[in-house]
């Protein structure tokens, strides 16, 4: 079970945290990324579920947080055009990120990679290019997607 009710754990996170606009339906938890086929609006860059050409490639890690301004929590979700709060994470910071239904147990110590269709975590497969993150507790399988705690790598 994740740790806390937050997605970016502790108080000594050094990471960035970044706003824009919703596009979908995104699940705290989930990692994100900026649209590049729309221009930003207000200085606010669209953000999306990452979608890639295959799992656990490289790119810049963003993990969408809680909206805390509208007094929401881990399981809420942001609409499609909504104002959507994110996180860049540094090495060594903890998070709670959205793990999918389909991943197994999980143990202290394994390491997850971005899922290229929905943005969130699967247990490494093949051959990535990054592995972002280490798990931080033992998590069981679940019939839906879970948070679960880990350390952010930096590779």
């Amino acid at each position: 079970m994740a740790t806390g009710r937050s997605i970016v754990v502790g108080v000594e996170a050094k990471g960035v945290r970044k706003e824009g606009i919703a596009n979908g339906a995104i699940n705290p938890g989930e990692c994100l990324q900026i649209d590049a086929a729309v221009e930003p609006v207000g200085g606010r860059h669209t953000l999306e579920a990452v979608v890639g050409a295959v799992d656990g490639e490289r790119s810049l890690v963003m993990v969408a947080d809680v909206d805390f301004l509208q007094g929401r929590t881990n399981s809420d979700a942001y609409a499609d055009g909504e104002r959507v709060f994110a996180y860049c994470p540094l090495p060594g910071d903890e998070l709670n990120v959205r793990v999918q239904a389909s991943v197994g147990n999980l143990a202290i110590g394994d390491k997850l990679i971005i899922d290229s269709a929905t943005g969130e975590l699967i247990a490494t497969t093949g051959t990535p290019e990054m592995e972002p993150f280490i798990v931080l507790e033992t998590s069981a399988t679940s019939a839906s997607a879970r948070l679960v705690h880990v350390m952010y790598t930096g590779h």
